[in-house]
């Protein structure tokens, strides 16, 4: 079966990715110390890719944030992944190269010199 999202917990994941948006100091600081929090529960990454690639009701930009953390966590912890969620995210990222919007399709295949965060996958 696939990984689907707890309604709840969806939102309050889109509610930190519109607070990360904030201009506010003191949001930002929240925000940053609540995504250290979330990070030690791999599930969260299942989270942020289903953002990215299926609420496609979602603004761009809040997806495309969401996909910029992944990358960043990807970076980061991915040797910590549970294979679960190492393949959820992979099957997600195929399936979405090809998504109508540019932003979402460069948030996807997005790299930065000496590191292709998707290609950690294969």
């Amino acid at each position: 079966m696939e990984w689907q999202p707890d309604e709840q917990g969806l939102q309050q994941v889109l509610q930190l990715l519109k607070d990360s948006q904030s201009p506010d100091t003191a949001t930002q600081r929240a925000v940053q110390e609540k995504l250290e929090q979330l990070n030690q529960f791999p599930d969260f990454n299942n989270y942020l890719i289903f953002v990215l690639t299926s609420l496609k009701s979602e603004d761009e930009p809040t997806r495309s944030l969401s996909g910029l953390i992944l990358k960043n966590n990807v970076k980061a912890h991915y040797q910590n992944f549970p294979p679960a969620v190492a393949d959820f995210i992979k099957r997600e990222c195929l399936n979405n190269i090809g998504d109508p919007s540019p932003l979402i399709r460069a948030t996807i295949g997005q790299s930065e010199p000496g590191f292709e965060w998707v290609r950690l996958f294969f």
